[in-house]
């Protein structure tokens, strides 16, 4: 059973949703994420940061995710195009990428648009920090985001955090038991 999964690296909600795919897979379900930008109109420098993440602050220490509100909203266009770059060849390297970007962010504030620091992530997932730095320069990796973004809307997913199970997009944060309790019924069976 795969359940398609769609973030945004500067969504709060899908930084803790990261612990909903968790749950998930441990329930036995793959999970694909895939890059969609909540805020496309994000330049370069960022923009500042929005409102409380009181909410947000308890549902990430309960699932064990240190969570610090950034002053500055960034662009995540470059790190979304390098997650769906390294998603196309290599989804185990992009998943690692992926909370390595988040944790990066979330818990420790720092700059998610610097190639630098996404090359680096990159190499710390098993992945290669110079074809990444090459993918950016090119265009490849946008291109994956392009696609990412084209599916997206074909899917009508309109934010983040959005799964889609069995056909059906499910938005928004829920309840850890709600995902305990997918697992329940949708478990494959051996």
């Amino acid at each position: 059973m795969v359940v398609e999964h769609w973030f945004d690296f500067a969504c709060p909600s899908s930084y803790v949703a990261q612990d909903r795919n968790r749950i998930l897979r441990e329930g036995g379900l793959e999970v694909v994420a895939h890059a969609i930008r909540l805020h496309p109109e994000i330049r370069p420098g960022g923009k500042p940061a929005g409102p409380s993440y009181d909410f947000l602050a308890r549902e990430a220490e309960a699932a064990g995710l240190p969570l610090r509100r950034p002053a500055r909203r960034p662009t995540t266009r470059p790190a979304l195009a390098a997650h769906e770059w390294l998603n196309s060849t290599r989804p185990r390297v992009a998943q690692r990428f992926a909370e390595s970007v988040f944790t990066a962010y979330f818990a420790h504030g720092h700059d998610v648009a610097s190639v630098d620091l996404l090359a680096t992530l990159a190499e710390a997932a098993g992945g290669s920090g110079a074809r990444l730095r090459t993918a950016l320069a090119d265009g490849t990796a946008y291109e994956a985001l392009d696609r990412s973004e084209r599916q997206a809307r074909a899917n009508g997913v309109t934010g983040t955090p959005t799964w889609n199970v069995l056909g059906q997009s499910v938005s928004g944060l829920r309840p850890r038991a709600w995902f305990r309790d997918l697992t329940t019924v949708l478990r494959p069976t051996g």
